[in-house]
Order: structure tokens, then C-alpha cells, then sequence
């Protein structure tokens, strides 16, 4: 009911405006009766007559100089709102919340946010780098990084890429232990794991490995991993955005190169909504043609 009249407002304004139905109705797109029609509801649901009727003319009653006040504050209220958006989608603005597994927050995701808001200054982030999955809808986040592509299809799904993983281990650790020139001779080894690579398959040719490593030594966080076996701890498997510095300076050494190890994808994660804030449409799009992710994932 209220949203009715306030559509009446409008055409009343509109009407006062050119100074007849038939100007109003050309301008609104409706018959002259309907306008007609619905000023008279509006009247009678106001219990005042708003307009003095004759064959030639309008004219505005008390009450209705009075209303017509009004009438116009909500279209100019309306009109300034519709700039404001107009505004934020030429400016994008307001909060982000992300939430990012811990390897690639500490890592990509910092550098990127770092580029991100040099070219979008008024958007605000909030970011929770952790390897526990969160429910986006539930806990209030806008976007998700994910290893994987989303099983739930209430979520919407970009892929970013595919980013490969390396065996790696310090030259010292190596140094010190038996050789190692095939995957099985990785049992005789300190391996450190994470939750959710705790079994690692490696291929050469046709030749498959796997291999479910021993409770030893896990943890739910890549760059601990990474600390860990800089500091001589074992092996570890990491993706490249995490080892590629550290092998290049020769703090870290690829162990078994000859054999691939199955990688992962990176998949940005949002909620299924038909339409987006502008700071998460330009979230998305600067994230799709990021150089900082393109440089691992392919």
C-alpha cells in the first residue's frame, strides 16, 4: 500500500507539474484516465482534495500546495539517492570482507590487496587468513580464495589458475641424510604435512607414486611448513608462489625434480548474487587480470 502511493506522490507532483492530466499521462507513458483514477484514490485515500478541477484548467487546493512539498523532498531525496550510486559505481567504496587460506593470505593475497587499493583507495578490507573454510553467506564474507573449485552452488565460481607444487627441503637437511633418488626412499625420511596434503602422489612418465605420510610432523599451515624445512626440519610440499624465492637464493633445494607432484587451482568464491556491490565487481576484475597471481597460476 505505501509503496502505491508513494508512485501516486509522484504522479501527483508530475501532474502539478505540467498542469493537466493529459501533459502528465504523455510524460508518465499511462492514459489520462488512469492518471486521473489514481489521483482521485490518492485524495480519497488522504480524505483532502488536493486539486480543484475544471475543463480548463488545475488548480491547487490549500492542501494540496502543502502536499505538493512534501511530494517533491521525496523525488528530489529519490534523485540524489540515485546519484549517490552513480557516484560509488564511478568511484567504488565501502567494505570488503575476505577471507583467504593462510599460504596464499600471507603471500599473493597481501601483495595483491597492496596493488588493489593503490587503484580503488575508498574500498575498505577486512581479511581473515586462515586454512578453516568459512560459510561466506553465514558469516557476512564478500569473497573467498579457494583451492579448489566451490561444491556448493549457492556460490559462484571464477577460476584464477593452476599453480604447480614442489618437494622441497634444505640443502643442509639433504646434506645430512640418506640419498634420495625415488619416491620410495621418502619413508625414510622427516617429512612435514599439511592437513590437507597429508597424502602426496607424485608422477614420472607412467610411472605413480603415492604416498600417506606418517603422523609425525602436520600442521594446517603452508608457510610454517615453509619455515620449518628452511630451518633443516625435512621435506615438505609446497606450490611454487611459496618455494620459488627460496630456491632461486639456494635456501631451498627441489627434491626428486624428475617427478611431478599434482598441483592445485585458485578459484575466487563469492555469493550467487544476480548483482554486485562495485567494490566487489572491481575486487573480482582486478583479481581476474592480476600480474601477482599470474606469475604462479597459469
Amino acid at each position: 500500500m505505501m509503496f502505491r502511493q508513494l508512485q501516486d506522490m509522484a504522479l501527483f507532483a508530475l501532474v502539478a507539474e505540467c498542469g493537466s492530466f493529459t501533459a502528465a499521462a504523455k510524460r508518465a507513458g499511462l492514459p489520462k484516465s488512469s492518471v486521473s483514477q489514481r489521483i482521485s484514490q490518492l485524495e480519497q485515500a488522504l480524505g483532502l482534495r488536493l486539486l480543484n478541477r475544471t475543463t480548463r484548467q488545475l488548480n491547487l487546493t490549500f492542501a494540496g500546495e502543502r502536499y505538493l512539498v512534501h511530494c517533491q523532498e521525496m523525488l528530489q531525496a529519490s534523485e540524489r539517492a540515485g546519484q549517490a550510486i552513480e557516484r560509488l559505481r564511478e568511484n567504488p567504496s565501502g567494505r570488503l570482507r575476505i577471507t583467504s587460506p593462510a599460504g596464499i593470505g600471507a603471500t599473493l593475497l597481501a601483495r595483491f590487496n597492496a596493488a588493489f587499493q593503490l587503484a580503488y583507495p575508498d574500498v575498505t578490507l577486512e581479511v581473515l587468513v586462515s586454512d578453516q573454510i568459512r560459510d561466506l553467506v553465514q558469516e557476512g564474507f564478500d569473497i573467498a580464495l579457494r583451492t579448489g573449485q566451490p561444491q556448493d552452488s549457492s556460490l559462484i565460481g571464477r577460476r584464477i589458475g593452476y599453480c604447480e607444487r614442489l618437494l622441497v627441503a634444505s640443502p643442509e637437511y639433504l646434506a645430512h641424510h640418506a640419498p634420495l633418488c625415488d619416491p620410495g626412499q621418502l619413508s625414510e625420511h622427516r617429512c612435514i604435512a599439511h592437513h590437507a596434503w597429508s597424502e602426496w602422489g607424485l608422477k614420472r612418465g607412467n610411472d605413480y607414486y603415492r604416498w600417506l605420510l606418517p603422523p609425525t610432523h602436520i600442521t594446517d599451515n603452508l608457510v610454517y611448513a615453509r619455515e620449518c624445512t628452511i630451518n633443516h626440519a625435512g621435506i615438505t610440499l609446497l606450490p611454487r608462489f611459496l618455494t620459488e624465492e627460496a630456491i632461486n637464493t639456494g635456501i631451498l633445494k627441489q627434491v626428486l625434480p624428475e617427478w611431478e607432484v599434482e598441483g592445485n587451482e585458485l578459484w575466487l568464491v563469492y555469493p550467487g548474487r544476480k548483482l554486485n556491490t562495485p567494490a566487489l565487481a572491481s575486487f573480482i576484475e582486478f583479481a581476474m587480470h592480476s600480474e601477482v597471481f599470474k606469475s604462479f597460476y597459469i
